[in-house]
């Protein structure tokens, strides 16, 4: 099992793939936690308001990546098993370990703390450039207190769950391209519009259960903008939902691995 998890780890990291889209995601969450900490607190006209003084639009500068970082990690597991089948490398895999349970394993573990990898740089990126902005505009630089540590541990780990669905999309749909276009484009795309809809709707019951809904609930209190209330559940709630949903798709990734042809 060893010896399979040494494989997998050598084919993240003797190719571009791993760096490149680490690249990605620290420069994004960095980027849009400096944009949410110059944004939050902003009336119409520009004046400062007390905004940056709640610990939950803190926690929210800090997090402002999560929302891009669910992408690239996705994005990572979807290459990490169509990938396999593209270059066929798999067959090699399987040739050398006839049982392919402790492939899959072995590959689920990596892609997880790969992904947890990248939730950890994403968080640490969205701190430095967060905590810079919130400390140039003269608030309290929050990092221990008010929910602040468990936010962060859960955006991480958040990537790492979506991480994790992409690898069981990535079994799915062999065909690396449709993959990330498909996967990208129904979570990026599709799915917020999905959940605004049922939430126009009043049926924010229904979207809150939905994979980027229950991630947002991570880091973010409902929101009301209007007549429009945007319904969360509470942060271990979708800590769960999003943790179903990777094993849900690890699980029948794994069931597809093991029983099909995979030449």
């Amino acid at each position: 099992m060893t010896g399979l998890i040494r494989s997998e780890i050598r084919k993240i990291f003797t190719t571009r793939l791993w760096w490149g889209l680490l690249i990605g995601l620290v420069l994004s969450w960095a980027a849009l936690s400096a944009l949410t900490g110059f944004a939050s607190g902003r009336t119409g006209g520009g004046a400062l308001d007390r905004g940056l003084a709640d610990p939950a639009v803190v926690r929210s500068v800090y997090t402002g990546g999560l929302s891009i970082g669910r992408l690239f990690a996705l994005a990572f597991g979807v290459i990490a098993m169509a990938g396999e089948y593209r270059h066929q490398t798999i067959t090699a895999t399987t040739l050398a370990s006839p049982r392919r349970s402790r492939v899959v394993l072995a590959k689920l573990v990596v892609v997880a703390l790969a992904g947890l990898g990248y939730g950890l740089a994403g968080v640490l990126s969205g701190v430095a450039s967060g905590a810079a902005v919130v400390a140039g505009r003269g608030f309290r630089v929050d990092l221990v207190g008010n929910g602040v540590p468990r936010a962060l541990l859960t955006s991480a780990v958040a990537v790492a769950l979506w991480a994790v669905i992409g690898l069981g999309v990535g079994t799915l749909l062999r065909n690396q391209i449709v993959a990330l276009l498909l996967s990208i484009g129904l979570a990026w795309i599709a799915e917020p519009i999905i959940a605004l809809v049922l939430n126009v709707a009043h049926a924010g019951d229904v979207a809150k259960y939905l994979p980027s809904q229950a991630t947002d609930s991570l880091v973010s209190p409902p929101t009301t903008s209007g007549d429009l209330t945007v319904a969360l559940l509470p942060w271990w709630g979708g800590a769960l939902v999003l943790l179903a949903y990777a094993a849900l798709s690890g699980g029948l990734g794994a069931r597809l691995t093991l029983r099909r042809d995979i030449t």
